[in-house]
């Protein structure tokens, strides 16, 4: 009598524990989790390049500029990735070998050697030729991810989003750390 009072009690246990009205399991935190990366279309052909990438010397004293301007084809579409980022006057001490990579499958952009600013980094980033159907354009928004899987948004001027040609333009973001970053919903 005491095994079956035990089974039907475990039962009991385990149907309640396994409903969807049940609370046993921590809440969600976004900031924890992944961003949705907007990804880029893949390339068409046999290529095999997965990245653009620039690598420049830049004196933080003085300031300067990395540019990517790249386009691939994608089917019948060309794909368009420009990226420049502006370092300005006193942005960070030294000189530094600083490379920018635009992810090619993912769409982020990450940056090499890792940094802190004393005064933000400003970028622009355009991609053309995405597939954006079934996207809200109000839920897009740009973010960057650090190595420990924390992520934020960033603060930008402008955020251009345009459906018809598949664009994302994105007017000087600011860029405080190196991190990855990319376009998210």
């Amino acid at each position: 009598m005491k095994t079956f009072l035990a089974t039907i009690m475990i039962g009991f246990l385990f149907l309640i524990g396994c409903s969807d009205e049940n609370a046993l399991v921590a809440p969600e935190n976004n900031q924890a989790s992944a961003p949705n990366w907007i990804t880029l279309p893949q390339r068409s052909g046999s290529s095999v390049e997965t990245e653009f990438s620039v690598t420049k010397q830049i004196n933080g004293s003085l300031g300067g500029i990395l540019e990517i301007n790249q386009t691939y084809n994608s089917g019948p579409i060309v794909v368009k990735v420009k990226a420049k980022l502006q370092f300005p006057a006193n942005c960070f001490p030294g000189t530094e070998n600083i490379t920018m990579l635009v992810d090619n499958v993912s769409g982020t952009v990450t940056y090499s050697p890792s940094m802190n600013f004393n005064i933000p980094a400003i970028l622009d980033l355009e991609f053309m030729g995405l597939d954006l159907t079934g996207i809200n354009p109000a839920d897009i928004n740009f973010a960057y991810q650090d190595p420990d899987g924390s992520f934020d948004f960033v603060e930008y001027d402008k955020l251009k989003v345009q459906m018809n040609n598949g664009g994302l333009e994105l007017k000087n973001a600011q860029i405080p750390h190196f991190s990855r970053y990319g376009y998210c919903r």
